[in-house]
């Protein structure tokens, strides 16, 4: 059954009523911007934005969404919505200010209709309605077309959210935790006091797991704190991915003249500007446009950069330096498709073995002591430990799988 979006952007942020919660500033955009998102990484195929009076703010914001492909419809009222939603689609329904991760928002368009989201009724969710004395609604609703059509005409104009909730409610709606799989970020912006710790929850939320070691321990506080201010400032993020990719590519000519600390750091510096990309992306619930072809290209210079280096070496230490050197990128494309492969079969792909910036990252000591040359030699075990071990987990996974 298709899916469809229907977010209420009725509440105004204070009594003169001339900004409203769905255009309070969110991230670099605006709130009905990230909820339209969410709504769509869900799997909607279209979004409907109930208004009753249309600022220049909301109307940007649609704007913008329309510019990124999404269909996004603007309703001025109750019927002009029900026209617009079919009676045989699901109905996800997105309370004013509501915010939350995707993964919740996925968990309630994935249940059977009808379905609800649920809260503890605490001080701490107070500004939750509430649909019991245990619980409160947590914002989102799954219903369908058809109901939302038999309540409008047996009511006609109406508390949209109120009154569906509560026929959900009286139909015995599946009720889902919130919190039910762990620490999560559902809250409602009610003015511009909840920016400040709503626009870091949503930063915190985009944290996706960690591809590599680097990414897990050495990251995440410069990833943070530049995500929030750049996410704040509308950065985007495929210019931070294509300035990864070009301070790996200004580190050539350091490594072809032997300059190796300034080409070095270029490297070491490309790694946090591709995962505050990947951040930026990850708010934005969209990828990194080119993101895989420039994430390449860095990839790519990071190898040629290590042969260079080789090349430097071989002139007083022997040629086996830059056959070693060399051959570390092999190395690492046979290790992507076994890590690919292992992946598929176990579900994870370990933090622990070799990548670019593992790689990088693991020269530093090396570098720091003024070994070059063990690090040439570390880089290149490292990518063949990983890579026979990757291997080995594969075939044993495959084995398992046909016992």
């Amino acid at each position: 059954m298709a899916l469809a979006a229907l977010i209420s952007a009725m509440q105004a942020v204070d009594e003169t009523g001339d900004a409203l919660r769905a255009t309070l500033p969110l991230a670099g955009g605006t709130l009905v911007e990230h909820q339209a998102r969410l709504a769509v990484a869900a799997g909607a195929g279209a979004v409907v934005i109930l208004v009753e009076r249309l600022p220049a703010a909301l109307t940007a914001a649609v704007d913008r969404l329309r510019r990124e492909g999404l269909r996004v419809e603007i309703a001025r009222g109750l019927s002009d919505a029900v026209d617009r939603i079919h009676p045989d689609e699901s109905l996800l329904m997105l309370a004013d200010g509501c915010i939350t991760d995707p993964s919740v928002v996925q968990r309630i368009a994935d249940a059977g209709v009808p379905a609800i989201l649920t809260v503890p009724d605490d001080a701490d969710h107070a500004p939750f309605e509430r649909i019991d004395a245990v619980v409160r609604w947590g914002g989102l609703l799954l219903t369908d077309g058809a109901r939302l059509r038999q309540t409008a005409a047996m009511l006609g104009e109406w508390d949209l959210e109120s009154t569906i909730l509560r026929r959900a409610v009286q139909e015995g709606a599946v009720r889902i935790p919130a919190y039910e799989e762990g620490a999560a970020l559902v809250a409602i912006a009610r003015g511009a006091a909840d920016l400040e710790s709503l626009d870091r929850a949503v930063i915190a939320a985009a944290r996706g797991p960690a591809a590599d070691w680097p990414a897990r321990y050495l990251f995440p506080p410069i990833v943070d704190l530049a995500a929030l201010m750049l996410a704040r400032r509308g950065a985007e993020p495929h210019w931070l991915a294509a300035s990864a990719a070009g301070s790996a590519l200004l580190s050539l000519p350091f490594a072809l003249y032997g300059l190796r600390w300034p080409a070095l750091a270029l490297l070491l510096l490309s790694g946090p500007l591709l995962a505050i990309a990947g951040r930026l992306a990850a708010v934005r619930l969209a990828p990194v446009r080119r993101g895989r072809l420039l994430a390449r290209a860095r990839t790519g210079a990071a190898g040629l950069a290590l042969s260079l280096l080789g090349a430097d070496l071989a002139q007083t230490g022997g040629w086996g330096w830059l056959f070693l050197a060399m051959l570390v990128l092999p190395l690492m494309a046979a290790l992507a498709r076994e890590g690919d492969n292992l992946a598929r079969l176990e579900g994870v792909s370990p933090p622990w073995i070799a990548s670019p910036d593992g790689l990088i990252w693991a020269f530093l000591p090396a570098a720091i002591l003024g070994y070059w040359e063990g690090g040439v030699a570390l880089a290149a075990s490292y990518a063949a430990a990983s890579f026979a071990l990757v291997q080995h987990r594969v075939m044993r996974a495959l084995r398992e799988s046909f016992v």
